[in-house]
């Protein structure tokens, strides 16, 4: 189950990376990676789009996930010591969320459903690295 969640961070899509500067609280690196939540029978899934950044620390990912399912679904992005970062609002099917975060730590990062069972019962999560800069 492991190697297939963290399959799905291979598909990630970058759009508009750009190159900031390292001025205070700058990130290094800015950009949009698109998700599409779906739930169908007992998958219960986010599915990227596109092709996969090299997540490093100091970049600032905003995550647009797309609900393509039939029920409502959220996103939790919860960094490497297993603290919340931050939540979206669950939208429901058709609509779309946006959640920025900093990737400040170096580890691995979860992205959660928290919605009724969607995370315990349909493992409805997918796993991003982050690498040192």
């Amino acid at each position: 189950m492991q190697t297939r969640r963290l399959g799905l961070v291979l598909a990630l899509a970058v759009f508009g990376v750009t190159g900031c500067g390292s001025d205070g609280d700058d990130p290094a690196r800015s950009y949009t990676v698109e998700l599409r939540m779906e739930d169908h029978e007992d998958q219960y899934r986010y599915i990227a789009v596109g092709e996969v950044p090299t997540f490093m620390t100091g970049d600032r990912v905003t995550f647009e996930a797309e609900n393509a399912g039939t029920l409502n679904h959220d996103l939790q992005i919860v960094g490497p010591d297993g603290l919340a970062i931050e939540t979206a609002s669950a939208v429901a099917p058709g609509d779309v969320l946006t959640i920025t975060v900093d990737l400040d730590e170096p580890g691995i990062y979860q992205l959660n459903c928290l919605v009724d069972n969607h995370l315990t019962e349909h493992h409805m999560q997918t796993l991003i690295q982050v690498v040192e800069a």
